[in-house]
């Protein structure tokens, strides 16, 4: 073994701690990058895989009129479209009644498009008019199989029917109902794909016309949307949704898109830290050192060899923290994606090695060492021997504290006070690499703190502040004003007023966009209204402030809003946004909708706006009341089809959340462990370095205790120098992170609690404060008569 191996081994060994916390920096923030990047890639492919295999749509008209099928299927790049019929109905399962959606199928064939994967029995059978594929969540939620039974409301009367498969299908492996709803609450939610024929006696009003489109492979996806888009409004269609905005998919990939940010956003962050934490330590050791290498210049070593020594080190330790997170972060990517596919329920999950995977990690770990190593590796090219061996550091004048300057009695203060401020001006290098270390440390924790304050707060004023109410009741007939006072009169019930609900789509200069208008009484204390003054106008149209950007509309701005249902609409004014975490509405005062509904092309009388599928009776209840005993109560009135708890869709959203709650955990805790690491190097290397000083300060009679004051008053005066413009970075990169997540369907603007800042800078002080006590400890075993001895020689 070479003498510079063997003095690298001990190096290695003396200082092994300081490495340790750059090898761990480095491993986590590869193991971060190669787990992110790898669940992203594998999610990825076992979505398309699942979508190919099933033949999922490319875009899902609605509403066009006859023959556009056949004129789609013309289209160069279009290689199959179909027509189909959809229903929202009443469903029966057991002692639940609820609203789900009936899906019409050949029943002699699977569909050229949106085919659905029978897990469990068979497909539809023509002589069996009344057999229904049950989607695999609904079987899963309701614990059906094959061979039970379930009911369905035709319009007129309940229909019983038997599931004759269990069916994963393309268009629910998110099971949301729509764009709006893609959370719907626990047990009120179902998807059947049924014969057609069973859907010939309900009300027209309430089926839906849509035709799916698939394109051929390797068509210009965004140029046939605008085509097809083009052609649909031709045909009259009142929706064109392309499979990016389908609310399933659209969904599913919100996480693909987070892995996608983690693979880029920390293991940036960490790799930065890990850099800085080698510059710092292996620095520190070429000064330390400079009697070593004076030595062995005088000796005949080269510069060149010398400095490729101690670009060693972090081509070293960050060649083996890389290697290790490579292969932690790899197993981990494949973890997360099977965890994924399991609890979603997806058929298809595709684990596949990708080789760029250890190719990145690998780099990374090799130029965040090399690049650590370099400038002190630089440092040893500069050095004369004779100036080396002799180790002396130049003398300089002592200069007050900006503190002393600024206010004048600092100067009286005790001596220990002005050692500490005049302690952080005597070496920058130390003190900004401290004040750095305690930045990116609160940069590395504060965006997953973050996101964590965000939901949270978010969805607390979802349900205290936007929805107001507590249950929404579905009758088996039209809705009435009697309906209304029958809810109103259940003790418990605080209010109840009729609010309709209706499918869709907004027309504006940049497009159309897909979502539910809500018409609530003008004066409606069951929704909160932020961008209003009052409630709502008595004329025009309330929008989620998400338009904005969809369809290129303003306030005052005039828009088309068309209900395929309906098969009408009508121009009216924007006159607010509002501003919702959840989901991007319509809303129009009840009024209102009526008597533009009345003046539209065709007209649509008010009775129309009664039916059940578009009229529901939403209510209030007291505070503190007993709520099962009042949802029982609702249940039993006359001619009620279901009750749907509002409340419990906050449950729901907490357990469809624990994947992303477990994927926060982890950043905060890697977070945490990365800020611990890199100021634990900075401040421990830091006060080693001063070993000597300290030394001297024990020989002149201070104490342990008095020397360990000092070192702790000088630190942590330099963590509080961090702390601010650490919050200040940190809070911009988590506005920066959360806005990743964003779109119509979430407004996740970064909502902090004020507690949150401070919890984190009081993390920064514990940090710092654990990082100074193995190096108060070293420096209270330090032999003084040794050191006196050296610096006297």
């Amino acid at each position: 073994m070479s003498l510079l191996a063997v003095k690298r081994r001990r190096d290695l060994r003396r200082q092994r701690w300081q490495f340790l916390a750059v090898f761990v920096t480095i491993l986590l923030g590869v193991f971060a990058y190669a787990t992110s990047y790898d669940a992203y890639r594998n999610l990825s492919s076992s979505y398309n895989g699942t979508y190919d295999r099933l033949a999922f749509a490319d875009m899902t008209v609605t509403g066009a009129r006859d023959g556009f099928a056949e004129a789609a299927a013309s289209l160069d790049g279009v290689s199959a479209a179909i027509d189909r019929r959809q229903v929202d109905a009443p469903f029966r399962i057991g002692d639940r009644t609820f609203v789900g959606r009936l899906v019409g199928m050949p029943p002699d064939r699977q569909p050229a498009v949106d085919r659905v994967d029978v897990v469990d029995g068979n497909y539809l059978d023509p002589s069996r008019p009344d057999g229904v594929l049950l989607e695999t969540h609904a079987a899963t939620e309701f614990e059906l199989a094959v061979g039970d039974d379930l009911e369905v409301f035709d319009g007129s009367a309940w229909r019983s029917v038997e599931i004759v498969g269990v069916v994963v299908s393309p268009e629910y492996i998110w099971p949301a109902r729509s764009r709006q709803d893609i959370f719907p609450a626990p047990g009120t939610f179902a998807v059947a794909f049924v014969d057609e024929r069973l859907l010939d006696p309900l009300p027209p009003v309430a089926v839906h016309r849509q035709t799916l489109i698939t394109y051929t492979e390797g068509a210009d996806t965004e140029a046939m949307d605008d085509r097809v888009r083009s052609l649909a409004a031709d045909y009259g269609a009142e929706s064109a949704i392309p499979r990016a905005q389908h609310p399933s998919n659209e969904t599913l990939q919100l996480d693909v898109e987070g892995f996608k940010q983690l693979s880029v956003l920390f293991p940036l962050l960490f790799m930065i830290a890990a850099g800085m934490a080698a510059f710092v330590l292996l620095t520190r050791l070429v000064y330390e050192q400079r009697g070593q290498v004076g030595t062995l210049r005088a000796n005949g070593m080269s510069r060149r060899m010398l400095s490729r020594h101690y670009l060693s080190y972090g081509v070293l330790v960050g060649a083996i923290g890389a290697a290790v997170g490579t292969v932690a972060g790899v197993t981990g990517g494949w973890a997360t994606t099977g965890l994924y596919t399991a609890s979603l329920g997806i058929p298809d999950t595709v684990r596949e090695f990708h080789p760029i995977t250890p190719l990145v990690g690998m780099a990374f770990g090799i130029v965040t060492g090399v690049v650590g190593a370099f400038v002190p590796a630089r440092l040893v090219l500069h050095l004369e021997p004779a100036v080396a061996i002799r180790g002396d550091v130049p003398a300089a004048d002592g200069h007050r504290s900006i503190v002393e300057r600024v206010f004048p009695p600092a100067r009286r203060w005790p001596i220990r006070w002005r050692m500490v401020l005049r302690g952080v001006r005597r070496s920058l290098r130390r003190s900004v690499s401290t004040v750095l270390g305690v930045i990116l440390g609160l940069v590395l924790i504060l965006p997953s703190w973050g996101m964590i304050d965000t939901i949270q707060l978010l969805l607390d004023r979802q349900f205290t502040e936007v929805d107001l109410s507590d249950a929404a009741v579905v009758f088996d007939h039209g809705v009435s004003e009697v309906d209304v006072a029958d809810v109103a009169s259940i003790d418990g019930v605080a209010a109840a007023e009729p609010v309709v609900t209706l499918d869709a789509s907004l027309r504006g200069s940049g497009g159309d966009y897909g979502t539910q208008l809500r018409a609530f009484v003008a004066d409606t204390v069951m929704h909160g209204f932020d961008g209003t003054e009052g409630g709502l106008p008595a004329r025009g149209l309330v929008v989620g402030r998400g338009v904005e950007e969809q369809i290129d509309v303003a306030v005052g701005d005039t828009v088309r809003v068309s209900f395929p249902s309906l098969g009408t609409g009508f121009d009216t004014e924007i006159v607010a946004l509002v501003d919702e975490p959840m989901g991007t509405f319509a809303y129009m005062g009840r009024d209102a909708l009526v008597a533009a509904l009345a003046s539209s092309d065709p007209a649509v009388d008010e009775t129309t706006l009664a039916d059940p599928t578009i009229t529901s009776v939403v209510a209030r209840f007291e505070p503190d009341v007993d709520r099962e005993r009042v949802l029982d109560s609702l249940r039993s009135l006359d001619g009620v089809v279901t009750v749907v708890d509002s409340k419990a869709l906050f449950a729901l959203i907490q357990r469809f959340m624990g994947l992303f709650w477990a994927l926060v955990g982890a950043m905060l805790f890697f977070g945490g462990a990365m800020a611990f690491a890199l100021i634990f190097s900075t401040i421990s290397v830091n006060v080693v370095e001063r070993a000597s000083e300290y030394a001297t300060m024990r020989a002149n009679g201070l104490s342990r205790r008095e020397v360990a004051r000092l070192i702790t008053g000088e630190n942590l005066l330099l963590t509080a120098l961090g702390i601010v413009p650490g919050l200040i970075v940190g809070y911009w990169v988590a506005v920066w992170f959360m806005a990743q997540y964003s779109s119509d369907l979430f407004s996740f603007d970064l909502r902090m609690r004020p507690t949150t800042p401070v919890f984190a800078a009081v993390a920064m002080f514990a940090v710092a404060a654990l990082s100074l006590w193995p190096g108060i400890r070293s420096v209270g075993k330090i032999d003084i008569a040794e050191v006196v001895r050296e610096r006297s020689l």
